[in-house]
This record gives C-alpha cells, structure tokens and sequence, in this order.
C-alpha cells in the first residue's frame, strides 16, 4: 500500500508544482465583511481553498465516524473483560482438577439450524 501511495503521490505532486508556475501572476482576495484585501499568487488561493475544503472534510468525516469509534473502545473493553473473566475460570478449573475433584462436562454444542427451502412450481422462468 506505502508503494502505490508513493507511486501516486509522485504525479500528482508533479501536478500542482506545474499549476503553481503556470498561474503565478497576482490575484487580490477581498474578505468582504472585514476591511481587508490580500494580494497573493493565484496558486496559492487555489491550493488554500482546497486545503481548506479537505481540512473541513476530513474534520467532519472524523466527527460522523465518533460513533464507530466508540463502539470499537467498548468492544476492546468488553473483550478484556472477558479474557480476564476467562483467565479466572480456568485457573478455578485447575485448581479444581489438581484438588481431584471431577471435571464437570459441558454440555455438547448445539447444532446451528439451517434454513429451510421450498420448491415452488412454476418458478422464474
């Protein structure tokens, strides 16, 4: 994967390197509420408001996938709880076993059941 990003990212740098010498000449943003006007490279206004556009992007793409990642920490807790539990159970069950009592049989596992399909005359043709 670090390959073919690397790979990519070649031509595409490439790519804005030619864009800022071919639009080089200036341009004036005027920040309309504010008494401001700012002369810069076309470039760099180009390239700024796409900065800008992945910046707000990629904030609201972290923001919508909290709920995911919320899930994964309960899950990550959810499971050591159960490593641990796991852990004292068969530390029981050995001190069980060395103390010469009985190992108590667990129950066969249940078969899952599959679903049932039926034939019907005249199906799709």
């Amino acid at each position: 994967m670090k390959l073919i990003s690397r790979l990519l990212f070649i031509p595409v740098a490439a790519a804005f390197v030619v864009f800022a010498v071919a639009n080089r000449h200036e341009l004036t943003l005027n920040l309309w509420p504010l008494p401001l006007e700012v002369d810069l490279p076309v470039y760099i206004a180009l390239l700024g408001a796409l900065a800008a556009g992945m910046a707000i992007g990629g904030s609201a793409q972290w923001i919508s996938d909290g709920k995911w990642r919320r899930r994964a920490r309960a899950g990550r807790r959810e499971a050591s709880a159960l490593e641990r539990q796991l852990t004292l159970v068969e530390a029981a069950r050995e001190t069980d076993h060395e103390a010469g009592a009985a190992p108590a049989e667990a129950p066969p596992p249940k078969r899952p059941r599959l679903p049932r399909f039926r034939l019907r005359p005249g199906g799709p043709a």
